[in-house]
């Protein structure tokens, strides 16, 4: 009886964990598969190259290595803690938050839109017009670049 009642225990957890892939599979249960143009932008963010030619997007400043943002920001671009810098968190959620963005000392920063998004990662100054710290690369993107980089920035969580 003991044994009967572990193998019902058992069906009953795998088939509980395959409809937790399926849902998954399904996005039902996370987020579901990027767009296109965010599927481009995440190319742009983990690469800093261009998804058609992959050739590395012009920048000036910055760190003296070519990557992309996921370097110094984090491959889900919530921040990373280096020797050299720390990097915030520049998920879209939290650079937009109404309350200003959450700094990595836990402070709250100035809060962004689109545009100033924008202005930060090209001309490398945040949404008060200061400059950013020195690691921070001023990105040359085009327009079809920017608007992939966006929609990806939007897609993290």
């Amino acid at each position: 009886m003991r044994n009967l009642g572990l193998l019902v225990a058992g069906v009953v957890l795998l088939a509980g964990g395959l409809a937790g892939l399926g849902g998954l599979g399904l996005g039902l249960l996370g987020p579901g598969p990027l767009s296109v143009e965010a599927a481009r932008g995440e190319w742009i963010f983990q690469t800093g190259t261009d998804p058609d030619t992959g050739e590395p997007i012009p920048y000036s400043g910055g760190m003296p290595m070519v990557m992309g943002c996921a370097g110094c920001h984090g491959p889900d671009g919530r921040g990373l803690r280096t020797p050299m810098f720390i990097s915030p968190d520049i998920t879209y959620r939290n650079l937009t938050d109404p309350g200003g963005m959450v700094e990595p000392d836990g402070s709250r920063g100035p809060r962004y839109t689109d545009e100033l998004i924008r202005r930060a990662i090209t001309v490398g100054v945040d949404a008060e017009g200061r400059p950013l710290a020195w690691p921070m690369p001023r990105w040359r993107l085009t327009d079809r670049q920017w608007q992939e980089l966006l929609a990806y920035l939007k897609s993290l969580p």
